[in-house]
């Protein structure tokens, strides 16, 4: 993807996270004497007092837009605003940090790369699910049926492309993007897969047998999923969203040619943040 002359920021805070407002101001004085317009989305703009744009009018004046909080004001900021196709910049604020690419004490040493251009724009593959190709939605990390309650487990179909191919009996099955093999995929055994890959993965949620393995699919299939017997079981979204699929009805999932543009400084290395967040290659 191209990059773009950058002119005005349009930002998203974290919710219900007032105290961030001493931060944004500090960011907003940062890009302001850099000669960069900033805007703040009307939500986050009442949660700490202030004025701002509503989304729609954000996203279509924004040439990027700003996430400050953690992962998971990110995903939401990249599924809300993913038909605007604006590359998304990420400020950690939170602990694990996977997605969002800058702490907040890095900012003032980046932004003036922004402005000159030095960075990358890293494509990552989101997913589109539909129910009954009545209800759709998008994810970034990954959509998961699962049980809806603790004491009983549930029972799924899967077909690929059209042809059914296995059963899965336990507690769920996670379809996750690459960029979401990091997050609940890589609790229940997925692999970690390089994000920029164009896959799909499944991986079962505590299978109620040996043979059910994680499974890792091109891109290019299209995954459908239906309870075996009557009942009801939850589709979670990005862990974010909830939406129940009953018995009878089919929930199709497949890769968007079109996914989320992520900013990463130039020196990002994603092997490097797997190190420093799963401590790998080091002793206790």
């Amino acid at each position: 993807m191209e990059k773009r002359e950058i002119q005005t920021l349009g930002v998203f805070l974290r919710p219900s996270t007032p105290e961030l407002k001493d931060y944004f101001l500090e960011f907003q004085s940062l890009a302001q004497k850099l000669g960069l317009r900033v805007i703040l989305d009307s939500i986050s703009a009442g949660m700490i007092g202030m004025r701002g744009l509503n989304f729609e009018e954000l996203c279509e004046e924004s040439d990027i837009l700003v996430s400050i909080g953690g992962d998971g004001t990110l995903i939401s900021t990249a599924r809300r605003s993913m038909r605007f196709q604006k590359p998304i910049l990420g400020i950690n604020m939170g602990n694990l940090g996977f997605l969002t690419d800058l702490q907040s004490e890095e900012v003032a040493s980046f932004l003036p790369h922004l402005k000159e251009g030095c960075y990358n724009i890293a494509h990552h593959t989101m997913l589109e699910g539909k129910i009954s190709d009545s209800v759709s939605f998008v994810a970034l990390n990954d959509i998961v049926l699962t049980r809806l309650n603790d004491s009983s487990m549930i029972y799924l179909k899967a077909s690929i492309d059209g042809e059914f191919f296995n059963t899965y009996y336990g507690d769920g099955l996670i379809v996750a993007t690459p960029t979401g093999s990091t997050a609940y995929n890589i609790s229940a055994g997925g692999a970690v897969v390089y994000p920029f890959s164009q896959n799909i993965l499944l991986t079962p949620i505590c299978a109620h047998s040996l043979t059910q393995r994680p499974l890792i699919l091109p891109h290019s299939f299209t995954i459908e999923v239906e309870l075996g017997e009557p009942g009801v079981c939850n589709i979670v979204i990005d862990g974010q969203e909830n939406k129940p699929l009953k018995f009878g009805e089919k929930i199709t999932i497949c890769a968007k040619d079109d996914g989320v543009k992520l900013i990463h400084s130039a020196d990002w290395n994603y092997f490097k943040i797997l190190k420093e967040k799963f401590h790998w290659g080091g002793f206790d």
